[in-house]
């Protein structure tokens, strides 16, 4: 199946009120079971002085555990769209008023990924999740990690991961979003369709001297990056 374009933007009221009430623990819960296995694994640590980055942060529910798990770093949520941003700062108001070092910021990536614009936002931990597929140029997320690392900064990014078929996308669409608000599964079939192969990202990173990064398949749906700088 050829990639399909869709909006770099989730911008609208409706989208981004479906996605922050939208119940996606599972998949949060093994997003940062996987960060932690490959910190494990690869033997790093994160200290209190570490900036953490969650890029494409939409409603922030990500960001708050990266936060919870890590209280004493400070941690920024980034994403280009207002309106998911407003949500994201309402559910930190709620849920973690208490949790001084979380904030988020407004910013394109096209912006970040300029490297003629100098930045003092730096990372010692670099991650997204859905990220890329919504990049209509995927360059520009590399492009903005390298703006934004510090030497050895840690990299850990999960992805879907674009099927063989339109029959496949729905196949997958029925397995893990049956039932949903009619947004979430459009958004989710074009998500699909939008989204990368293996084989992809890793031409991706060789164009930036980044193919010692992992690029690995997990179970039917996502890759997952991870790396040092």
């Amino acid at each position: 199946m050829k990639r399909v374009l869709e909006p770099e933007l989730m911008d609208s009221f409706a989208q981004a009120l479906a996605y922050s009430e939208a119940d996606f623990s599972l998949s949060d819960r093994g997003f940062m079971e996987a960060l932690a296995k490959y910190l494990i694994e690869s033997g790093q640590a994160i200290f209190s002085d570490h900036v953490i980055i969650d890029l494409g942060c939409g409603p922030g529910k990500i960001t708050e555990l990266l936060a919870n798990q890590w209280p004493q770093c400070q941690v920024c949520g980034i994403d280009g769209a207002e309106v998911m941003l407003d949500l994201a700062r309402k559910r930190k108001d709620q849920f973690l008023p208490h949790v001084k070092s979380l904030k988020y910021l407004r910013r394109n990536i096209a912006s970040l990924a300029d490297t003629n614009k100098k930045t003092n936002l730096k990372g010692n931990l670099l991650v997204s999740n859905s990220l890329l597929h919504h990049l209509h140029d995927p360059l520009e997320l590399w492009r903005t990690l390298i703006n934004l690392s510090c030497p050895e900064s840690i990299v850990f990014h999960r992805d879907l991961r674009r099927p063989e078929s339109k029959v496949k996308a729905l196949e997958i669409q029925q397995k893990y979003l049956p039932i949903a608000p009619q947004v979430l599964i459009d958004d989710y079939l074009a998500s699909l369709q939008a989204s990368f192969t293996v084989a992809e990202v890793k031409l991706q990173l060789q164009q930036f001297n980044l193919g010692h990064w992992n690029v690995v398949e997990v179970d039917d749906r996502y890759l997952e990056i991870s790396g040092t700088f």
